[in-house]
């Protein structure tokens, strides 16, 4: 099963965390107008909208969003046919808002895994920064038209004798992660590759 989905969501938390407590520190510092004061009688600044958040995936996307060009792990899988070529799938589940995906090879083949998940996020403020995936060990993936749409990707390694590659690609509503899992072999499937196919489930151009 992916590795990093929780690592991301930890980073996300941590990002939430010192955003909820730099607003905090703002909102203590600004001084409230004295009664009387003439321009406390002036029509109040209009703020400008927040972006849409809701436990079910806010912001700019949604996991139904996913669903409606990808409404199968079959049709997920058509995106990463070469991967799961010879593989067999092992689990679809796509209830409670969330998409999970996994294919395993047959016994006797080399040993293989390949899934992946399309989570809900709680918007933005879930997308992690460099710095905050530097801090977790993990490995900033650069990618121009993900962070254009508001979202960025890292990567993260399994090594061993199990070893692992486990791509996540966050943007505003949604997490996308693929993992590939061989014992003995070096993954293949990571990176910039795995965030070029979260792209096209997620529907970002460039």
């Amino acid at each position: 099963m992916p590795t990093s989905r929780p690592l991301t969501r930890l980073l996300a938390a941590l990002a939430l965390g010192c955003g909820a407590a730099l607003l905090a520190s703002c909102a203590a510092a600004a001084p409230a107008p004295a009664e009387g004061d003439p321009d406390s009688s002036a029509a109040p600044v209009s703020e400008e909208p927040s972006s849409p958040q809701s436990t079910g995936g806010g912001g700019s996307f949604t996991v139904d969003g996913v669903l409606s060009r990808f409404p199968s792990c079959e049709a997920i899988g058509a995106v990463v046919s070469a991967q799961i070529a010879g593989l067999e799938l092992s689990d679809e589940t796509i209830e409670d808002g969330a998409i999970a995906c996994s294919w395993i090879s047959p016994i006797g083949a080399e040993a293989v895994t390949f899934g992946v998940n399309v989570d809900p996020n709680n918007g933005a403020d879930d997308v992690p920064t460099t710095d905050t995936i530097e801090l977790a060990g993990l490995e900033y993936v650069p990618d121009a038209g993900l962070e254009a749409a508001g979202g960025r990707a890292d990567l993260g390694r399994t090594v061993g004798d199990l070893r692992g590659l486990t791509t996540a690609t966050t943007v505003p509503g949604v997490y996308v992660t693929f993992t590939q899992m061989k014992l003995g072999v070096e993954p293949d499937f990571g990176g910039p590759a795995a965030v070029a196919a979260a792209k096209q489930l997620l529907g970002i151009d460039g």
